[in-house]
């Protein structure tokens, strides 16, 4: 009995505890689960206002100059000094590098010799002709006396008054003197020619007076244009030779910047410049914003270009510049019209931004057109797209999360 107790006792308890349990669950509070709030995240916007604007592109170039000079050396000699260092201004005219001048001023004196020669040879040339014209008539004179001197012996030997002896004489004087007019007429006659070899020979003595005079001038070295040196290649002691540069430099007058521009803005810009329209654009150097102007493109496109050279005139007052110096350069293009400008922050991946619509925010497809220069907020982007129309409320920030459908709300707007 006993036994039998202490099995049924606690199947007893345990089955009080169920109902007991079971009237309190029933008789409590009903549970009810709370509904969720959904979250509303809060974000900056920009309404799209489509109007006429000039997209901006930005471009990186460098300073090159179309009166980039090497100065060379135009005959072998020493240098005795050297008067400028790289990064120095010179003026037009100014002394760079001194060449030791003693071989040329020799070679100078020696053609001036040959020179003086020649002058005295024309000159005797000329005495001579004038010789020969006086004693041609002297000698047809005496060519007639002699005539007449056989005739007479002739006519004397006819009538036997007079000897064979007489007659040779005659004969042979006749000869002689006629040999002797042969020879006048023949010197008169190449006087011409005589002259004419000579004023050869004497411009071509002037011709190597002149080389040497070039060369003595060209010993020393001189700035051919106000510039700025950029290199220096000798020092004083050194042997130069001809064609062995010396000097090179720029003209700070003549220095533009170069920058290739991709095809896709090409025909706008080749349009404006057919047309005579300035196209601007600025860069920064040294902290001081300066003005540029597109004025001509290149006609040559090099392997591998991914566009054309374009060449930027700078002002007259640009400040000091320095040849391979790299700049970025914002060009602005031509106004385009019915389109709208965004910041950077309002793009998701390439051409996507989101449109706020009740609350929500809606992809939509934008198409790029060109950067843009917002005044006090910076660089933004211009934009055209079908999706959109004036007076929709683009979202401007980056939300990680952000997704079509997404709730937000607007805290900040501009235009």
């Amino acid at each position: 009995m006993t036994r039998i107790f202490r099995f049924v006792l606690p199947l007893f308890f345990l089955g009080v505890g169920v109902v007991v349990f079971i009237q309190l669950k029933s008789s409590g509070p009903e549970d009810r689960p709370a509904s969720p709030v959904e979250r509303s995240w809060p974000v900056e916007a920009a309404t799209v206002e489509f109007k006429e604007l000039a997209p901006t592109v930005r471009l990186y170039g460098r300073i090159e100059s179309p009166r980039e000079s090497r100065l060379r050396a135009a005959l072998a000699a020493d240098v005795v000094s050297s008067s400028v260092l790289v990064g120095q201004a010179v003026t037009q005219g100014q002394s760079l590098i001194q060449l030791d001048d003693s071989d040329a001023r020799l070679t100078l004196a020696q053609r001036e010799a040959d020179l003086a020669e020649i002058q005295a040879q024309i000159k005797s040339e000329n005495n001579r002709h004038a010789t020969d014209m006086a004693s041609l008539r002297q000698d047809e004179k005496l060519l007639a006396l002699a005539q007449t001197n056989l005739d007479r012996a002739m006519k004397l030997a006819e009538t036997q008054s007079g000897s064979q002896a007489n007659v040779d004489s005659a004969l042979e004087a006749v000869a002689r003197q006629t040999l002797a007019l042969t020879i006048r007429q023949n010197t008169i006659e190449d006087h011409p020619a005589r002259l004419a070899q000579l004023r050869a020979r004497l411009k071509r003595a002037e011709a190597m007076r002149d080389q040497a005079t070039q060369n003595l001038e060209r010993t020393q070295i001189t700035a051919p244009f106000d510039g700025r040196v950029t290199e220096v290649h000798v020092s004083p002691g050194d042997r130069t030779h001809p064609g062995e540069p010396l000097v090179s430099l720029f003209d700070m007058d003549y220095t533009e910047v170069r920058a290739q521009i991709p095809n896709r803005y090409l025909t706008k810009l080749r349009n404006s410049l057919r047309q005579k329209d300035r196209i601007r654009a600025s860069t920064t150097m040294d902290g001081v914003d300066v003005p540029l102007t597109l004025v001509r493109l290149a006609g040559k496109i090099e392997s591998g270009d991914g566009g054309v050279d374009g060449f930027f005139q700078l002002p007259p007052d640009h400040p000091a510049l320095e040849l391979g110096r790299t700049l970025a350069i914002l060009v602005t293009l031509p106004a385009e019209e019915g389109v709208f400008a965004l910041p950077v922050t309002a793009v998701y991946g390439a051409d996507a931004a989101y449109r706020i619509k009740d609350s929500r925010l809606e992809r939509v497809r934008l198409q790029r057109v060109g950067e843009y220069r917002n005044g006090e907020w910076g660089s933004w982007s211009l934009f055209r797209s079908d999706d959109l129309k004036p007076g929709d409320v683009i979202l401007t920030g980056q939300l990680p999360n952000a997704v079509e459908g997404l709730r937000v709300e607007v805290v900040e707007s501009r235009n």
